[in-house]
């Protein structure tokens, strides 16, 4: 199939990279070793995924230690969803409920004990750095975050168990938290050492642009990896759902995806010229919080061209080819 698609994911913003990228991607890997993340299987792999390159895209202001805290986040997002799928828990509820009431818990403050999994011990040790750097109320929205992260992660379980496939408006709204792309953006503030207050942070403009940019994020990877999905049989993909919905054809539902994915870019754009004014020290964390959402969006692009995590394999291609040819 044509991959002219993706010269479609265009933005009129530009992103940048930390000078901090290479040593930080290199020191997550260690990071992942010291916890017991890189199974046999996610060892090679993980070599060639870059985590830390994208961290170093999305936070490329932050300090050194603050870049590193991400990368290893983002990191840990990654193992635990490849662990998930390697050893079942994705497809079963009950061990997976179990699982992330035990992250929260983590995020709470709770130790962890002999019987906890390696993810478990690597995720009290990124709250316990974030809590160096942290007001208590920053912690809360986070785990808070983290929570809806997993509602959603059950709520894809479930859908699978049934054979069930969402219709689109039921996927968008999900897919806003079945990424963690709001924890994501809670660590802009620290990135650019800066404190949203809460009547800034809960503006409906402000919202308006946060969920925006969730959006672009979301679609433009769903366009990317649709053949993974395809490949694994996840219909939880915005091509695929809407292929599903509208009975069209594979290269159509890629061109709907697309044309919403463009309107929520325009929708980014205009709302960005509407954020209000409140004070010039607000204003001023206003504009490196909107321009941090910015940079994750081109980093999340940039990187799922470049990275090997959503490049389709022979097998892929081969299905692609095969449906769109229907």
């Amino acid at each position: 199939m044509d991959q002219d698609y993706r010269a479609r994911l265009v933005y009129p913003f530009s992103g940048a990279i930390s000078p901090h990228a290479d040593i930080v991607d290199q020191a997550t890997l260690a990071w992942a070793a010291m916890f017991g993340l890189l199974t046999d299987s996610l060892r090679h792999k993980s070599r060639r995924l870059q985590y830390g390159l994208l961290a170093a895209r999305a936070y490329p202001r932050a300090d050194r230690e603050m870049l590193q805290i991400a990368a290893d986040w983002i990191a840990w997002l990654f193992f635990m969803d490849d662990q998930c799928d390697e050893t079942g828990i994705g497809r079963d509820l009950q061990r997976m409920i179990a699982l992330h009431e035990r992250f929260l818990a983590i995020l709470d403050g709770a130790t962890p004990e002999a019987h906890d999994c390696a993810l478990t011990y690597a995720l009290a040790d990124l709250r316990r750095r974030l809590a160096l750097r942290a007001p208590d109320n920053w912690l809360r929205r986070f785990s808070e975050h983290v929570r809806l992260y997993f509602t959603a992660n059950r709520w894809e379980t479930v859908n699978r168990q049934r054979g069930a496939t969402p219709n689109v408006a039921t996927y968008c709204a999900a897919r806003l938290f079945s990424g963690a792309v709001y924890a994501c953006f809670d660590l802009i503030e620290l990135a650019e050492q800066i404190e949203l207050p809460f009547y800034a942070r809960h503006h409906s403009i402000v919202q308006q642009l946060e969920q925006a940019a969730n959006n672009i994020i979301c679609w433009c990877n769903d366009v990317l990896s649709y053949p993974k999905e395809m490949q694994h049989g996840d219909r939880h993909n915005l091509v695929l759902v809407i292929q599903g919905e509208h009975q069209c054809s594979l290269p159509e539902a890629i061109d709907r995806a697309l044309d919403l994915h463009a309107r929520e870019v325009a929708t980014f754009v205009r709302k960005r010229t509407c954020v209000p004014y409140f004070d010039a020290a607000v204003n001023t964390a206003l504009e490196k919080y909107v321009t941090g959402l910015q940079f994750w969006i081109c980093a999340n692009r940039d990187w799922s061209l470049t990275a090997t995590r959503y490049a389709p394999t022979h097998k892929s291609q081969e299905m692609v080819m095969a449906v769109a040819q229907q």
